[in-house]
């Protein structure tokens, strides 16, 4: 099937982990619609090491990172698609004090014991939107708490705002989790193949212009 051409949903420098790119289903499943699903986190240089936040690394095992103190966090989300809002979910904590055992921990708790049947939407994807478009509808998740402002029945266009990166749900650091399906409903769903309409990407120390591309994992984009 050929890849459908979305809109950036996010803009800026980011990194890229899970993704068809590399390997398919992208997230080790082929349920819920994440067959070619996407993750995108954010990194920077800090005192000297490639991280994903202001603190140390003794400060992170202590539990002394905030949500706050992540790049990415609280960064703004954009439609890909032309569409109308068919699900929302904004109201799911998040752990605001960031710890290895705990956000790897559920992590693990989940891969082992989640039931894709019984489960519900919210405890893997946290605070979630779903865009229904034309030929596809758009699912956006683990976005900050109460960030998403639009209602169930709302139009949206691609490259509008919709909502903020967070840390809800099946999160291990503050990132977005990106997926086209061929329905509305998550746990009927199936995946479907798609690529940005451009975006530009790190070879070295030179940015190189991709148009309907597919970034492969560990890659660091910029949209």
């Amino acid at each position: 099937m050929k890849p459908i051409v979305v809109s950036p949903p996010l803009k800026g420098e980011w990194n890229v982990l899970n993704t068809p790119g590399d390997k398919i289903p992208s997230h080790g499943t082929d349920k819920w619609g994440m067959t070619y699903a996407y993750d995108f986190f954010r990194l920077k240089k800090h005192n000297g090491s490639l991280t994903w936040h202001k603190k140390t690394l003794l400060q992170y095992l202590l539990a002394q990172v905030k949500l706050s103190d992540a790049f990415g966090w609280g960064e703004a989300i954009y439609s890909p698609i032309n569409g109308v809002i068919r699900e929302v979910i904004s109201t799911i904590p998040e752990r605001n004090r960031m710890h290895i055992a705990s956000d790897f921990g559920l992590a693990l708790f989940n891969s082992l014991f989640f039931s894709y049947e019984q489960g519900s939407p919210y405890q893997l994807c946290g605070n979630y939107i779903i865009i229904e478009g034309e030929d596809s509808c758009a699912l956006l998740a683990h976005a900050k708490m109460n960030s998403i402002h639009h209602k169930v029945g709302e139009a949206v266009t691609a490259g509008e705002y919709i909502a903020e990166v967070g840390h809800s749900g099946n999160s291990t650091i503050p990132h977005l989790h990106f997926q086209l399906m061929d329905r509305v409903d998550i746990k009927s769903a199936k995946g479907l193949p798609c690529c940005f309409s451009k975006y530009e990407e790190a070879i070295g120390n030179v940015w190189q212009k991709v148009k309907c591309g597919i970034p492969a994992s560990k890659n660091k984009i910029r949209f």
